[in-house]
């Protein structure tokens, strides 16, 4: 069985929490980007690359987590839900929704598991 986390014992305990649907969970890993963007080609009259423009890009943008059950019994956050969470240190909390969970489970590991999530209004 993985082991969860144990404020007695001399275990990491992750970064910082995260609530999700009222349950509070223990950040090991987070990554994703504030702003997603495309790049545009410009050509010369003989189809070779002669310069490049950044924009803005439409794509949505997904942040992975690992994250840290409290105990054993802790439920997993259900897909669909809406949470906020400050994930790039930029002082002001994100609005995000679960897209997916994925768990995987080792006998000398912590009780983690990996979770997606779709970035829906960003604060800076």
């Amino acid at each position: 069985m993985s082991i969860p986390y144990s404020s007695t014992a001399n275990l990491p305990q992750g970064f910082e929490s995260v609530t999700i649907n009222a349950v509070a969970y223990i950040v090991d890993a987070c990554s994703g980007a504030s702003k997603e963007n495309r790049i545009i080609n410009r050509t010369d009259a003989n189809g070779d690359r002669a310069d490049f423009m950044i924009r803005a890009g439409s794509d949505q943008i997904e942040v992975s987590y690992t994250l840290q059950r409290a105990t054993d019994t802790t439920v997993l956050p259900p897909e669909g839900t809406t949470f906020t969470h400050d994930y790039d240190r930029s002082g002001t909390a994100s609005t995000l929704v679960v897209k997916d969970v994925t768990v995987a489970r080792d006998k000398d590991a912590f009780d983690t598991f990996e979770m997606s999530a779709v970035l829906v209004t960003y604060q800076a």
